[in-house]
């Protein structure tokens, strides 16, 4: 199998029901919005902020989907964690390789120019894990 390079966390997906109320408190810490986008095939509007690398993302519902069912069943808080990759493609053969197993076929579009995939739950123990490659 070949490796896959985690090569720093790169958010952490928090849904939120006020996105701008919960950035809010960061700003006051000095912390900026760095994306602020609205992705209307998966009915979320995603915040970022930029904590020396590591981004904290707010998912805030457009509509119905993942992010308001999360809210409505377990209320704001972290929903999952997002490894950077150098190569999406490459991590995902890999990873397929050893029989993990992903949310989509193909890694899809995601905020900020990039690229994500989900693995199933069931091979991080319980977490819900997103890699994702940048294009900057």
């Amino acid at each position: 199998m070949a490796a896959v390079e985690f090569t720093q966390i790169d958010h952490l997906g928090i849904p939120v029901w006020d996105a701008d109320g919960a950035a809010a408190f960061y700003e006051h810490a000095g912390v900026s919005v760095v994306i602020d986008e609205t992705l209307d095939e998966y009915n979320i509007r995603a915040v970022f902020l930029d904590i020396d690398g590591v981004y904290v993302e707010f998912l805030e519902p457009t509509g119905p989907g993942n992010v308001k069912t999360f809210l409505e069943t377990h209320g704001p808080g972290i929903q999952h964690v997002a490894y950077r990759v150098p190569d999406i493609a490459q991590a995902v053969v890999a990873l397929r390789d050893a029989g993990v197993e992903f949310k989509s076929d193909e890694p899809m579009a995601g905020a900020g120019n990039s690229e994500i995939i989900f693995v199933e739950e069931r091979y991080t123990g319980g977490l819900q894990v997103e890699l994702v490659e940048r294009h900057d």
